[in-house]
């Protein structure tokens, strides 16, 4: 039976350590944009306003109207670029299909950029030298670290492998030596995902569907990290059977209560470090 992994005792201290070091700093504020009122943005909202508002930090939401433009969005990021007063820059996902997610996350400037998402900030990332780390990319590796599994020469299957979360991921195990197989959309429709699953020593899912990660597919004594969020019969779960691969892994994170939650703190300490890299102390 796999131990539990979750977020609850490490989120507490760092919370507490963010808050001294917020102490020290001049005030900062987070600018958070969406387009439109999905219901994923709303709970992005709520929950950095309720963290930036536990640490003493100002929170500045944006909301751009359903029809606007990847150029309006663009346009509204160089503005909070030049602003001074403006410590970190998130633009939360989703936003329109026919927008460039690349041009959106370029127009952001490189040191206020606090989800990483900046190509530059991806590509020193790439080169072992991460100015900013994607949040849940930092929270899966906290709870790598957290599992105290030695990662040299290990197995793992990276399940996604979008820019936030699979390919920058899959660059930082590469350099801890982790040999790395990357899964995605076409790996399932083939039916290899299970043989993939199997092999691994380490899984790591962040797809968003329910149940898609069997239980039984998993490896003896695996590390499991879940990093889906999905809704099943009014409940929310993560990508893996969790009952049934608990059975199996050494350990395995909890869907809520692992990465997720500390997903939303690592954010915030992703804006302190943007504070500090511009001097921002009292």
């Amino acid at each position: 039976m796999g131990k539990v992994l979750e977020a609850r005792e490490i989120y507490e201290e760092l919370k507490q350590t963010l808050r001294e070091k917020v102490k020290l700093l001049s005030p900062l504020t987070i600018a958070s944009l969406r387009v439109g009122k999905s219901a994923s943005c709303q709970v992005y909202f709520s929950k950095q306003k309720k963290i930036a508002t536990d640490l003493g930090i100002n929170y500045l939401p944006i909301e751009l109207e359903d029809d606007a433009t990847c150029a309006e969005c663009i346009r509204k990021i160089k503005d909070l670029n030049k602003e001074a007063a403006i410590t970190g820059i998130v633009v939360n996902k989703p936003f329109p299909s026919h927008w460039s997610e690349a041009a959106v996350f370029s127009a952001i400037e490189v040191k206020k950029d606090i989800e990483g998402m900046n190509p530059c900030n991806l590509g020193k990332l790439v080169m072992g030298e991460p100015l900013f780390i994607p949040p849940t990319v930092a929270s899966i590796l906290e709870f790598l670290k957290m599992s105290e599994v030695d990662l040299y020469g290990k197995k793992a299957t990276v399940i996604g492998f979008s820019a936030i979360i699979g390919k920058p991921l899959s660059f930082l195990l590469a350099n801890k030596f982790v040999t790395v197989s990357i899964a995605h959309i076409a790996t399932y429709q083939k039916g290899d995902l299970p043989f993939y699953v199997k092999n691994a020593d380490i899984l790591i899912s962040a797809v968003g569907q329910s149940q898609l990660i069997k239980g039984e597919w998993i490896k003896e004594g695996a590390l499991v990290i879940d990093a889906g969020i999905a809704e099943l019969e009014g409940k929310i779960t993560g990508d893996v059977e969790f009952e049934q691969a608990k059975k199996k892994a050494s350990f395995i994170t909890a869907v809520p209560g692992g990465v997720g939650k500390l997903t939303s703190i690592l954010l915030f300490k992703n804006l302190i470090k943007a504070a500090e890299l511009t001097g921002k102390r009292k």
